[in-house]
């Protein structure tokens, strides 16, 4: 029998807390994209450190009245070492949603890390405003998702880095599912009306652009009066939806068309499942896939674009979004006129110079990492 004095002692290693603010994958599973992979790239920059993806302040379900009064404030009451904020945070809303909890942290010692930071504007008095609310609490760490952000916001930072989009590591933790699906064109338009697009040969009636795919001529045309309402109101899609008007045909081009709906809450049947062949759910895997196996992707959803040429796709971006930014980071300053790749040798180098960059910073912050446990003495049978 083994001398329990003798057996090995573990003493914990130091494994700085890292708390990943996340949340509001119903309503957006883009959220999910950039927030997963963040996570991964944290934990590959620092391994060993305990990262942790923590709940959302509820104030992002509707931005312009803040978190309701009988909401708790979770995040703020944790022990961390550091709290990270992704994607656009600084916006007018702010004070409203996360400004005390960043504040909090900060007073009680928490390094305050932004990832991927992007604007929901980029107009000059946007970036004042978020400057103005930056410097009560500058970031330890920043990297951007644009150079824009990265020019307007990174010099308030200790450490700024003018990076990629954290959301085009979902190839790298989530790889590529087979299907025995037929060749299929994604299409994504849960926030406006899905418009008509086919090859020239194959459309009829009125052309309000065009744009060219693997050599062939490709027409679109927008329900434009339906479309603009969804611009100016969120809730019209759902109308437009409840009166029959947003479906789609089931192939395009003679290949399959599979649909997704990134915003699953508020649920509405005939809004989800408005046309053939919909995916809409919660969690992000499914829709991942859907984009790693897509032979084009179409849609206005920023992150569905991410997602598909992160795993080598072409895509295409049907918005007004100046977010569309992140992209032309990427090197598709063309992804609005047509459908572009991404050069993955490119993408391959960006994301491991961030990689290398956070490990460096965080090394910097929190000493060598360790592993998990230390033995402390020999084991003697």
């Amino acid at each position: 029998m083994t001398n329990a004095a003798q057996d090995p002692v573990l003493t914990p290693a130091k494994r700085p807390r890292i708390g990943v603010l996340t949340g509001y994958w119903s309503t957006n599973i883009g959220n999910a994209f950039f927030q997963l992979g963040a996570v991964y790239a944290l934990e590959k920059a620092y391994p060993g450190a305990h990262v942790f993806p923590i709940g959302d302040q509820a104030g992002y379900f509707n931005t312009s009245k803040g978190n309701p009064p009988n909401s708790i404030d979770y995040a703020k009451h944790l022990d961390m070492d550091a709290l990270v904020i992704l994607g656009p945070y600084v916006r007018p809303e702010m004070t409203n949603i996360v400004s005390d909890l960043i504040r909090t942290q900060h007073e009680k010692g928490a390094k305050i890390m932004v990832l991927a930071a992007g604007m929901m504007q980029y107009d000059s008095g946007t970036v004042d405003l978020s400057r103005s609310l930056m410097k009560d609490c500058p970031p330890h760490i920043f990297t951007s998702r644009d150079t824009e952000t990265y020019d307007a916001l990174g010099d308030l930072a200790e450490f700024a880095f003018d990076g990629v989009d954290v959301a085009t590591f979902v190839s790298d933790l989530f790889p590529k599912i087979p299907s025995d699906l037929e060749p299929y064109i994604a299409m994504n338009f849960d926030q406006i009306p899905e418009p008509a697009i086919s090859p020239r040969e194959q459309f009829s009636g009125r052309v309000d652009r065009s744009f060219d795919f693997e050599g062939t001529t490709w027409d679109v045309r927008h329900p434009k009066w339906r479309t603009e309402m969804c611009y100016k109101h969120r809730a019209f899609i759902f109308l437009d939806c409840l009166l029959g008007l947003n479906g789609g045909p089931a192939r395009v081009d003679g290949k399959l068309v599979v649909r997704t709906d990134h915003r699953y809450n508020p649920f509405l049947m005939k809004k989800n499942y408005r046309a053939p062949m919909v995916y809409s759910g919660d969690v992000p895997y499914s829709y991942l896939n859907i984009y790693a196996n897509a032979d084009l992707t179409i849609s206005n959803r920023v992150h569905a674009c991410v997602a598909t040429v992160a795993y080598g796709n072409p895509a295409m971006l049907f918005t007004r979004s100046p977010r569309a930014y992140l992209l032309k980071r990427l090197g598709l300053d063309r992804i609005k006129d047509e459908p572009q790749r991404v050069d993955l040798g490119f993408l391959r180098d960006e994301k491991n110079k961030l990689i290398a960059w956070l490990g460096d910073r965080l090394r910097e912050t929190f000493g060598e990492p360790e592993t998990e446990a230390v033995c402390a003495g020999e084991h003697h049978g």
